[in-house]
């Protein structure tokens, strides 16, 4: 883990505040398992979901593209769960992203809480 190097052994959630408190105003962090974000003084943590793994490849990436672009317009919580979605199918093929915005929805909700 990257965070690990900057500030030696700590756990997600401590070496994401350590992050925070350099400057930026939200901190996302990807992991093995799942996305960690830091924003507006709380935490918000997803896992990823593919139904098998094929592309790790460009995962970090999609990632925070994702969360980046819904977080234009949508909460941390909200942005988190789109974020977790896409790169859990990313993750299910090679290559670049490349399903459809209703294969995400569908995934949200049948896997993540429902935002409704």
């Amino acid at each position: 883990m990257e965070a690990g190097l900057l500030f030696g052994k700590c756990d997600l959630y401590t070496a994401t505040k350590k992050i925070h408190d350099l400057g930026p105003r939200e901190v996302v962090i990807t992991h093995r398992d799942g996305l960690l974000v830091y924003a507006g003084g709380n935490f918000y943590e997803e896992k990823f979901f593919p139904k098998e793994i094929i592309g790790r490849s460009g995962r970090g990436d999609t990632c925070i593209a994702s969360y980046t672009a819904k977080r234009l317009n949508a909460s941390p919580q909200e942005a988190t769960i789109w974020a977790a979605a896409v790169t859990s199918l990313k993750m299910e093929t090679e290559g670049p992203f490349q399903r459809t915005i209703k294969e995400v929805n569908n995934l949200i909700q049948s896997r993540y809480r429902n935002l409704n």
